[in-house]
């Protein structure tokens, strides 16, 4: 019979009902960790109770007249009765009988008590693995307010082979602080062996991470990476960049970030990695964007275009003129959104993404409904709905732009009534001529870096704070490009 799960078989709410009401529960629950709050008072004193000092006691002990610990043999004899115990729970969890099954394992955790410390480290660290994959939230926490004070009376004096027996089954119980300290202690006891130290580091910074600590992530991260430059590891140098990166990014600490992104592109640049260039250089644009430096965000907005256009990564270039499209949309600068967004048809085109460039007509719409301009909406809208009933997609809300415009401009009633019908005319119409002539065709134009005085060139653009106003956005030139896939964009100047 289980020690936790018969307790009112066994007597125990008689027993223990009044030993542990009043004061001394309340004060028995204050004492105990968060995790450990929520169970019942008397189902946790009976785990936590020595097995030799509980009343009744399990029936695999002995009735001692003198209280007395187990003899050799009667300690061997238990032990079978252990071995034979988990051998059945294991088979009432094959035959799914989950609960009978954790009812014996339980016991043999709180038994295990009496062969000593690391038996029952043992017993934690292997039920407590089953208990986490079938989210067996009681057996969790009852194990996890054990080991606790497991740790607290051994953490002092305990060998290093026994602290990381407790780091692990801490971490699978998911035990965030006491997982933090004891990887602490852990990296302490472990400063003579330099290697060793090294990966328990690793650990913490990982746990960090888990437990969205992204400040000490970041700062375990910073030695991670300085380290791995020093000793020359370009891929541990890359990965724990990457990391510090994503903890910067999470905690939305910009201007730490750019830094950690700027090194990590000089890696990509320095080691040939040319196709990892543009999604890292979209980034930076981005945050400088996120703290308002805006020249510094087009001039990788256009490090981005270049570099993806001449490996013809299709993806990234739509990417870049998104971004810019919307930026300037959000500036007020209404021909250079268009004219972005009219690249952005061309680009989708060129990557042959069809749902792209419905995008890229739905973006155009918008814009010119945001302006006024009700006949080119209705045009790009009318572009849309060739393209959504070719994809089956949206066709719905193409259709439904293109009547609401239509009726409000009361220009031509056929126009207003036949995008609602059930013929599919309206984009058989169009749909060929829109494939290959975008309705807003303009002469693409090369984005290029603005142009800065000469006290700004001493600057470092990774060491910008965020400014008080943020300065203009400066429109893009005019320059005209190839933007065929067998072209290279020219980002100098040529006119």
């Amino acid at each position: 019979m289980s020690v936790y799960f018969n307790v009112r078989n066994w007597g125990w709410l008689h027993t223990c009902g009044q030993r542990l009401a009043g004061s001394l529960a309340a004060l028995a629950l204050l004492s105990l960790p968060v995790y450990g709050q929520r169970l019942d008072p008397v189902l946790l004193d009976a785990f936590l109770t020595s097995p030799l000092e509980a009343e009744p006691r399990d029936p695999l002990l002995p009735m001692t007249v003198i209280d007395r610990p187990l003899s050799p043999l009667e300690l061997y004899e238990l032990e079978l009765e252990l071995f034979a115990m988990d051998s059945q729970a294991r088979q009432l969890w094959l035959a799914d009988q989950p609960d009978a099954a954790f009812e014996l394992w339980m016991r043999e955790v709180y038994l295990r008590r009496l062969f000593g410390v690391e038996a029952e480290l043992e017993a934690l660290n292997r039920i407590g693995q089953q208990a986490w994959n079938a989210q067996r939230s009681q057996e969790i926490r009852l194990m996890s307010v054990r080991l606790e004070r497991i740790w607290e009376a051994e953490k002092e004096t305990a060998p290093l082979d026994r602290v990381e027996i407790i780091a692990n089954i801490a971490q699978t119980l998911r035990m965030r602080d006491t997982s933090t300290e004891v990887y602490q202690q852990l990296i302490t006891m472990t400063a003579k062996d330099e290697p060793v130290q090294h990966s328990w580091v690793v650990v913490l910074a990982s746990h960090y991470l888990q437990w969205f600590d992204f400040d000490n992530a970041a700062q375990l991260y910073t030695q991670l990476a300085e380290r791995a430059k020093v000793e020359g590891n370009t891929v541990e140098h890359t990965q724990y960049l990457k990391d510090l990166i994503y903890s910067y990014q999470q905690a939305r600490d910009y201007a730490q970030v750019l830094p950690a992104q700027s090194e990590l592109l000089n890696v990509y640049r320095t080691t040939g990695q040319n196709d990892r260039e543009p999604p890292l250089e979209i980034d930076i644009a981005r945050n400088f964007r996120a703290i308002g430096v805006y020249p510094q965000a087009l001039d990788y907005y256009n490090l981005a275009y270049v570099t993806a256009q001449s490996l013809r990564l299709y993806g990234h270039v739509s990417t870049v003129l998104k971004d810019l499209g919307d930026l300037y949309a959000e500036q007020g600068l209404t021909n250079e959104a268009l004219t972005m967004y009219n690249l952005l048809v061309r680009a989708e085109q060129q990557a042959f993404n069809q749902h792209g460039i419905l995008e890229a007509y739905d973006r155009l719409g918008q814009l010119y409904l945001s302006i006024g301009d009700t006949d080119n909406a209705v045009i790009a809208f009318r572009a849309g709905v060739a393209f959504a009933e070719s994809l089956k997609y949206r066709e719905a809300y193409f259709r439904g732009q293109v009547a609401k415009l239509s009726l409000e401009n009361r220009s031509d009633e056929s126009t207003a009534s036949e995008p609602e019908s059930d013929d599919p005319s309206v984009g058989d119409e169009v749909r060929e001529t829109l494939r290959d002539n975008p309705p807003f065709d303009v002469s693409p134009v090369e984005i290029e870096p603005t142009e800065t005085d000469s006290d700004d060139d001493e600057t470092d653009p990774m060491e910008v704070e965020t400014p008080d106003i943020k300065p203009d956005v400066e429109v893009i030139s005019d320059e005209i490009i190839d933007v065929t896939p067998d072209s290279t964009p020219d980002n100098e100047d040529d006119n």
